[in-house]
């Protein structure tokens, strides 16, 4: 493996994996899925151009300046022409459908499949980011209209939504390997089943989404960098101190109720914006019509919620929400995943290129 590769060497369809931002919530990202990359794009036909998912859609730019972030190259191996995925990857492009911030959205993700049982304070502040994701979600619903929530769109996992794409349409050479630890993942989520399954009685109280979060996406974005900023000099802190609890250690540790109802909303919200794998919802209209409705009256109108200020779940409709995220396997590739968790992704190196080569390239295009 070489441990550069140039601009001038890029295929259309080669991932970009980029190093974290200076955001709070990107240096969570990492800190959570122990990874080096937060960040997941496609090289257009044009090498200085990238195709990738970030705030409120689907773009097609440039490259950022030299040096601003590292990229790490992976190629499928033995393929065939790979920019075919770049096509697909520009029809998401063209059709202008609204995503969620994705950081935030795949950050409530990474939490709540992940391997730790947080303490008091960590809880607290888990549950707040989860919170925040799931007004994003609920924000998303509003904005979507009538999109086919058969075609998700998941932020991290762009580049492995397109290839699998290219896969069911042009042949499964196109499909991206990953090895088993991909699919061991969500931890958390198995041990709130096995939780529930116990006391499979017992009731949940499930709290209606405040309104203030649902009137615009920037009031609670820069509340989510700051509550990420809080949580990651925790994170750390447990780190240094050696406390950091994880699910494999923390023996009879038990979720709390509180958080189990926050995971709950996020992933019926989750489930409806991307697709349940059994049909969770009859159709996008009915979907964006339910939470529509939630979003205007302040009240959660759906399944086992009254329309008022909350009402009380039971551990059975929370467990069939939690197997149903479960099916949802792209959900859990994370950048680190196509960085070093799959069988046939070449690694390529580190990209390199100068501010002049991005201009040239530029001017080949006009």
């Amino acid at each position: 493996m070489a441990d550069t590769i140039s601009i001038n060497e890029l295929k259309p369809g080669d991932i970009m994996l980029f190093s974290p931002s200076d955001e709070w919530i990107s240096k969570v990202i990492v800190f959570l899925t122990q990874s080096s990359v937060s960040h997941t794009g496609l090289v257009d036909r044009n090498p200085a151009y990238l195709v990738n998912e970030e705030g409120d859609g689907t773009i097609r730019k440039m490259l950022p300046d030299p040096g601003e972030r590292t990229i790490y190259i992976r190629r499928l191996k033995n393929a065939p022409d790979t920019s075919v995925v770049v096509d697909y990857a520009m029809e998401y492009v063209k059709q202008k459908v609204p995503y969620p911030k994705s950081n935030l959205v795949f950050l409530g993700l990474y939490i709540i499949i992940g391997d730790f049982i947080p303490d008091t304070l960590t809880g607290e502040l888990v549950k707040n980011v989860v919170r925040l994701a799931c007004y994003e979600l609920i924000r998303l619903a509003n904005e979507i209209q009538f999109h086919d929530p058969d075609k998700p769109m998941v932020c991290s996992q762009f580049a492995a939504a397109c290839y699998d794409e290219a896969a069911l349409k042009n042949g499964p050479e196109y499909k991206i390997h990953y090895n088993e630890k991909v699919t061991t993942v969500p931890n958390l989520i198995r041990k709130i089943i096995d939780q529930l399954e116990k006391n499979p009685e017992k009731k949940y109280c499930v709290e209606a989404p405040e309104k203030k979060h649902l009137l615009g996406a920037t009031n609670h974005l820069a509340e989510a960098e700051d509550c990420c900023k809080e949580l990651f000099g925790h994170l750390t802190k447990q780190k240094e101190d050696h406390k950091l609890a994880v699910a494999a250690h923390a023996g009879s540790a038990e979720v709390s109720d509180e958080f189990i109802a926050e995971i709950y909303q996020f992933g019926k919200h989750f489930l409806k914006i991307f697709g349940a794998k059994d049909a969770c919802c009859a159709s996008a209209e009915g979907c964006v019509k339910e939470v529509n409705e939630c979003a205007g009256a302040n009240e959660m109108v759906s399944g086992s919620l009254e329309a008022r200020g909350g009402s009380f779940v039971s551990a059975e409709e929370i467990k069939k929400v939690l197997e149903d995220l479960l099916k949802y396997q792209e959900a859990f590739v994370t950048p680190q995943d196509l960085l070093v968790n799959t069988t046939n992704l070449e690694d390529m190196g580190i990209l390199t290129y100068t501010k002049d080569e991005l201009i040239l390239h530029k001017e080949k295009e006009n």
